[in-house]
């Protein structure tokens, strides 16, 4: 995959700085690299518990498959989502923080 390069002025239209871009990625691309494990985990579970047996030939293949694909890296995602406009973001607030002081723990 060859290294595309971006124009800085591309990613502050959505964000005010520089620095605040690169913020958000990274906060997105902790959060994509975590549902990776996550699902990794998942299937190290269904293969100690042995459901992998169940499935019929055509899916084993299917899921061996998958395994191998190269994932592509969550900050380069992040990053698509960024100049997209997918991602949302908002500053906490010190009434956000009352707030979260106030409500009664169960």
């Amino acid at each position: 995959m060859a290294i595309e390069t971006l124009d800085l002025g591309e990613i502050t239209k959505n964000s005010t700085t520089i620095y605040e871009a690169c913020l958000i990625i990274a906060k997105r691309a902790r959060e994509i690299n975590a549902d990776r494990i996550a699902k990794r985990k998942e299937k190290e579970i269904l293969e100690e518990t042995g459901y992998d047996q169940d499935l019929d030939v055509y899916d084993r293949e299917f899921f061996e498959g998958v395994e191998y694909e190269k994932e592509i890296n969550p900050t380069v995602i992040a990053q698509q989502e960024l100049l997209d406009g997918k991602i949302k973001y908002r500053y906490i607030t010190e009434d956000d923080t009352k707030m979260i002081e106030e409500t009664p723990s169960e």
